[in-house]
């Protein structure tokens, strides 16, 4: 059953009128579109007035008319039962790539479009792109460079026993300061302990392995490390307090000033703290996760945010082209955001530098083979782990850690075992 247009729960509609009348078009020669998004805060700054601004000094003739809509993800899918979600919109996650061709128009060949952007996996299906990016995000922690050094630790943690020894030393020198921040009551937070995963095996088919493999979270394996990494921090005391009452905008409040050390995040966190005390924003950093791979190097992963697509239903899909195109190739969005560009050989943003600087090297996961698109949803959604979905089992680990619970970790991770594995038989034989 198709249900109306949405109109509930949006925040701002800004009808953004700058056609470049100076050129002399008239208002028949203005081609308008409407382009939906999740930036709230760029609806209340302005930011959105200065890019479509921008826009119409190249393309006077197209009127951008910006949406920005609160609960996107939920609120765009009821959207799409109509025909009636804009000429440009950010993707929701959660759609099924078989599903992509009933929704979005064709944006090119995948294999030719690859040669010139990062991130194409997520919104292929077939050989077909049906979206590109805004930007690439790195997966890694966001960390208060200046609490280090004054602590007396001058190059990051390549490994998890420097990491955890480095976080107890910055608890010696100052009490008041959290090392690790979980923000654990987020209930979102802690999915970006799964998303460092393809860094931390420094595998990029890692993932798609994981289909096949009934084991793995056994001690030494990839996801036994990240999670025994969680496990510690919280078992040594070097966490908040009381990590179920944790509060993530206070959170990036304490980051920004010095009181909290680190937190594993996107990359897309740090503008938003280095916005809120402006003198520390030069010891905002981002680092990888503190593992060195088998090959003696270190990754961070990337993967692509939101992706732009152009509703199948428009009337208007080249002038909707037009501004993907603008928005990805000439638009500083990314770098205003703290992500990757997603056009391949595009500079590291600058809090990216340090690592870089290490040697770290980005890294993609490839796609999943052909006719497996969904396979790893599967397997995560029947055996309910929610690796990169959800937070339950993480705080679950963190329970255990705390005293909260009378589990052990090695327990749970039996546990994580016997359900994956019978997630895989279910999933194989249906």
């Amino acid at each position: 059953m198709k249900k109306g247009l949405l109109t509930i729960g949006m925040t701002a509609l800004a009808a953004v009128t700058l056609v470049g009348c100076s050129s002399g078009s008239s208002d028949s020669d203005v081609e308008t579109i409407t382009f939906i998004n999740h930036k709230t805060d760029w609806e209340t700054n302005g930011k959105w007035d200065e890019y479509i601004a921008k826009f119409n000094e190249k393309y006077p003739d197209i009127k951008v008319e910006v949406q920005t809509i609160t609960d996107y993800a939920g609120q765009m899918k009821t959207r799409m039962n109509s025909k009636e979600y804009g000429d440009v919109l950010m993707i929701p996650g959660d759609i099924s790539p078989k599903d992509y061709e009933n929704f979005f128009e064709p944006l090119g060949d995948t294999e030719e479009l690859s040669e010139k952007y990062l991130g194409l996996n997520d919104r292929s299906y077939e050989g077909v792109q049906y979206g590109i990016p805004s930007q690439m995000n790195a997966t890694g922690l966001v960390v208060n460079k200046k609490v280090f050094e004054d602590a007396g630790i001058t190059e990051f943690p390549k490994t998890t026993e420097d990491f955890i020894a480095a976080l107890k030393k910055i608890k010696e020198n100052d009490s008041s300061i959290v090392p690790l921040y979980t923000n654990y009551a987020a209930g979102w937070t802690l999915s970006n302990w799964d998303f460092t995963r393809p860094g931390v095996s420094g595998d990029p088919d890692f993932t798609n392995e994981m289909t096949s493999d009934t084991s793995p979270f056994d001690e030494g394996d990839t996801m036994y490390t990240i999670y025994n990494t969680l496990y510690t921090v919280a078992k040594e005391g070097l966490i908040e307090s009381d990590p179920t009452t944790s509060d993530w905008e206070q959170s990036k409040v304490d980051l920004a000033n010095g009181k909290v050390a680190v937190m594993v995040l996107g990359s897309w966190a740090v503008p938003q703290i280095q916005k809120i005390n402006e003198d520390n924003a030069d010891n905002i950093m981002f680092e990888a996760f503190p593992v060195t791979a088998s090959d003696g190097k270190q990754y961070m992963p990337i993967g692509g945010d939101y992706n732009y697509g152009i509703n199948v239903n428009s009337k208007h899909k080249k002038a909707a082209r037009k501004f993907i195109d603008w928005m990805v190739n000439e638009s500083d969005y990314a770098v205003d955001n703290g992500g990757i560009p997603t056009v391949k050989g595009a500079e590291y943003p600058k809090a990216l530098q340090d690592s870089q600087d290490a040697g770290v090297e980005l890294i993609e996961e490839n796609p999943a083979p052909e006719g497996k698109e969904s396979f790893f949803s599967d397997i995560n959604n029947e055996s309910e782990l929610g690796i990169g979905s959800t937070d339950t089992e993480k705080q679950r680990i963190i329970d255990a850690a705390v005293g909260n619970s009378k589990e052990s970790f090695d327990d749970i991770m039996k546990d994580f075992n016997t359900r994956w594995a019978n997630a895989i038989k279910v999933v194989s034989d249906n």
